[in-house]
Order: C-alpha cells, then sequence, then structure tokens
C-alpha cells in the first residue's frame, strides 16, 4: 500500500531553491546540498536535483485544509500566483503559483458537498 508520493524537481540551483521554498512559502529545509535537496513543510516534502539546463514545466497538486488562507499568505509574501483562487468544476477551491524554476503548484482544498473526480483502480487485464 503506498503511503504517499514525494515529488522531485529539476533546478539550476538546489541551495536557492530550498531558500526560496523557506523565505516565501514557509518551508523547513530538511537536508541538502548542492547537487540534492529537500524541504519539507507540515505533511509535504519535497525534493530538488541540480541540473545544468533548466527544465520547467513540473505541476504539483497539494491539497490543503484552507487554500483561502494559504492564498493569502502567499500573495503577502510576494510568491508569484499565476492562476488565481476559484471553484473548480472538479470540486476543487484552488490557485496555481509558479517557483524560480518555472514549477507550477496548484494549492487547494476540497468543497464541501461538491463531488470530487476521483480515478477508480483498474480491472487487472486477465
Amino acid at each position: 500500500m503506498w503511503s504517499s508520493v514525494v515529488p522531485q524537481l529539476p533546478v539550476t540551483d538546489v541551495e536557492a531553491t530550498q531558500v526560496w521554498y523557506r523565505d516565501v512559502l514557509g518551508f523547513e529545509i530538511a537536508w541538502g546540498g548542492s547537487e540534492f535537496g529537500a524541504v519539507w513543510q507540515d505533511r509535504v516534502e519535497i525534493f530538488f536535483a541540480r541540473v545544468k539546463t533548466p527544465l520547467p514545466g513540473s505541476c504539483v497538486c497539494v491539497r490543503v485544509d484552507d487554500a483561502d488562507a494559504l492564498h493569502e499568505r502567499y500573495r503577502r509574501s510576494g510568491a508569484p500566483i499565476v492562476g488565481e483562487l476559484e471553484d473548480k468544476p472538479w470540486g476543487m477551491r484552488e490557485f496555481t503559483l509558479q517557483d524560480p524554476n518555472g514549477h507550477r503548484l496548484r494549492i487547494g482544498h476540497a468543497i464541501p458537498g461538491q463531488t470530487r473526480w476521483v480515478l477508480k483502480a483498474a480491472t487487472p487485464l486477465e
């Protein structure tokens, strides 16, 4: 049984990325160095691996308890919000921000009483 998923994002500067996640998003630096490192906050951990050429475009979806409060906190901290806070048709209230490496974080919470899209386990082929 799976217990968690930890995204690993390619970045050109691991230490600078960790500092940005700490100073702008409130994460703690878990461990790291110049080639590989991690940050964490609550039950979320993100790994960073150094690459020579930027590879932007990853998107990490994060479920939180209160997207409205985080949207306000991140707006005040200067995080680049590239998708404003809104209710989505799939039953989530979410917004999107972009880190300095071009990776996007979609942050949201389930809207009470609305159906959420859930993938069902595939039936194994016999």
